[in-house]
């Protein structure tokens, strides 16, 4: 079956990096679903609107298109459900995504354009669905549950999709990597515990390794996000992920996210050695009382040890704070500011408490009569807040302002390195690397040289510290040998754009306009996103 795998982020976010990128579930969808042989467009209308997304649908006239529904994207989504419907009355539409996992029933009641919500898991159900073909249901069959996938390393990765792309770019959509589904915890926040049921299903080391490496030597990207809301979950498997990077010769940089309460100083510099160097820490608050209120099941303690063996081990920290919770105080943020203060985190994000459906905060919202599921049809606005006084915006703005204030003290000086070599050894290539960024930033060229050419010694086949020496040399205007060090680049990882890029940029310099030319084509060939080499290939002209 011809079927079109669709997002669109609401209107107002279509300039936000984050919002505007496609989900990893619905890559994972559009994977599985090509893998049984339907034929698949994977589409991410963000940048388009609307109308442009319709019509483009309407051009493939596809048997069924799947929508991934959010709350943020809600509102847009089912304008284009609707114009789809117009455009195309025998089109099967789906939705699936945690908003309408949630709301299922309220949006096939109010969204008459949808013909089918996926709850859960959608790569089986999407599956079963359509091999059974494009026909609308009996209204109580339109509701259909996902079964859970425990084994997901029988899932194809999202980024061997090899199917039509509209929209999306390989170099940064595949970076991001989702490892696992689900979470054993129950803040009242999230709605994991209502989606997934408390259970954790896992990809294993093995094959997060090797989509890393397909993504390495098919598209050259070399820095990676993995998105897990606790990649640090199961301990060995992450000792076994850094393990098979460090045997392969993987030299990828990387961030994750944790929970305070199950990251240690041992993982944390097996997890250097293999390339990280920041992670993100699900904190909320400083405050005993409102970590209880929030069901987190951790402590300020649990919070301060986190963040010392973070720091112990050079790895950049930032915090996931929030402001707003129902009963909170201006004391309880004040306790907030004196942990940043106290464990200094080098960024962070603050963000007001939302209700999401799903969550137990929302139900706790419903129950009280100060919500209803009708909310998300009369309203326009991305999120929903618990609470809305001036206040919290305040507290907001103050924690944001901490976050600022505290930087010169948070990131990492001379003598932090050196602490961080006791730490994690000498050889270690991240600590390298970020210690010449060091230097770099205050326009020290031969130190900072001096810790690239380091690491590139120990590491002849790692991009990352002739990446560095490049920009290095290139900023002190040392073009000739910016040039070689980026050529050094473009031979140790071929399809990495960015090398074919730095080379461009150097050669122009040189004044060697017909090299730099063929350096700026292969550039766009494997990236025709970038707006730089856009930019490049237009002076070259």
């Amino acid at each position: 079956m011809k079927a079109i795998i669709a997002y669109l982020s609401d209107y107002r976010d279509r300039n936000d990096y984050f919002l505007s990128l496609m989900p990893v579930g619905a890559l994972s969808i559009a994977a599985s679903l090509e893998a049984r042989g339907h034929e698949i467009v994977l589409a991410n209308y963000s940048k388009e609107g609307v109308r442009s997304a319709a019509a483009h649908i309407q051009s493939l006239k596809p048997e069924a298109v799947g929508l991934s529904v959010y709350t943020h994207n809600r509102t847009d989504s089912f304008r284009l459900a609707a114009e789809i419907r117009k455009r195309l009355p025998k089109t099967l539409i789906v939705a699936g995504g945690p908003h309408a996992a949630f709301l299922g029933e309220e949006i096939l009641r109010r969204v008459k354009a949808i013909d089918y919500v996926v709850r859960g898991e959608g790569e089986l159900a999407l599956a079963d669905l359509l091999e059974r073909g494009a026909k609308r249901a009996p209204a109580a069959d339109r509701i259909i549950t996902g079964g859970r996938i425990n084994k997901l390393d029988a899932l194809p990765a999202p980024s061997r999709f090899g199917g039509v792309m509209r929209g999306i770019d390989p170099n940064e959509q595949f970076k991001y990597l989702i490892t696992s589904r689900g979470c054993p915890h129950r803040c009242v926040f999230c709605c994991s515990p209502n989606l997934w049921g408390r259970e954790t299903a896992f990809h294993s080391a093995g094959h997060i390794a090797d989509e890393i490496e397909y993504c390495v030597k098919t598209y050259g990207i070399i820095y990676f996000s993995i998105r897990d809301d606790n990649f640090t979950l199961r301990r060995k498997r992450v000792l076994e992920f850094c393990r098979l990077l460090r045997e392969r010769k993987l030299y990828i940089m990387w961030n994750c996210q944790s929970r305070v309460d199950t990251l240690d100083e041992e993982m944390l510099v097996e997890m250097k050695r293999a390339g990280l160097e920041h992670i993100q820490l699900g904190v909320e608050s400083g405050s005993k009382r409102v970590l209880s209120m929030y069901d987190k099941r951790t402590t300020v303690a649990d919070i301060e040890r986190a963040s010392a063996a973070v720091r112990r081990a050079g790895v950049y920290l930032a915090f996931y704070l929030m402001a707003g919770m129902r009963g909170e105080r201006a004391s309880d943020i004040g306790k907030t500011v004196e942990l940043i203060r106290r464990t200094l985190p080098g960024d962070g994000m603050v963000s007001p408490v939302a209700l999401y459906p799903g969550t137990a905060l929302y139900d706790e919202a419903r129950e009280r009569g100060d919500i209803d599921d009708d909310i998300w049809f009369r309203s326009k606005e991305n999120g929903i807040y618990l609470r809305g006084e001036a206040e919290v915006g305040r507290w907001i703005q103050r924690l944001a302002n901490e976050l600022g204030a505290i930087r010169e003290r948070s990131w990492y000086r001379e003598r932090d390195f050196r602490a961080h070599r006791r730490v994690v050894g000498d050889g270690c290539w991240v600590t390298d690397i970020l210690e010449g960024d060091y230097y770099l930033d205050g326009e020290l060229y031969d130190r900072a040289l001096e810790r690239y050419r380091a690491a590139a010694d120990r590491h002849p086949g790692n991009p990352w510290p002739f990446l560095r020496m490049g920009k290095a040399r290139f900023m002190s205007e040392s073009y000739a040998e910016a040039e070689r060090d980026f050529a050094s680049v473009t031979n140790i990882v071929p399809p990495y754009y960015g090398g074919w890029l730095k080379r461009a940029e150097s050669l122009l310099a040189l004044g060697r306009r017909e090299e730099a030319r063929e350096c700026a084509e292969r550039a766009g060939r494997l990236n025709p996103y970038d707006f730089r080499i856009r930019n490049i290939r237009k002076i070259l002209r």
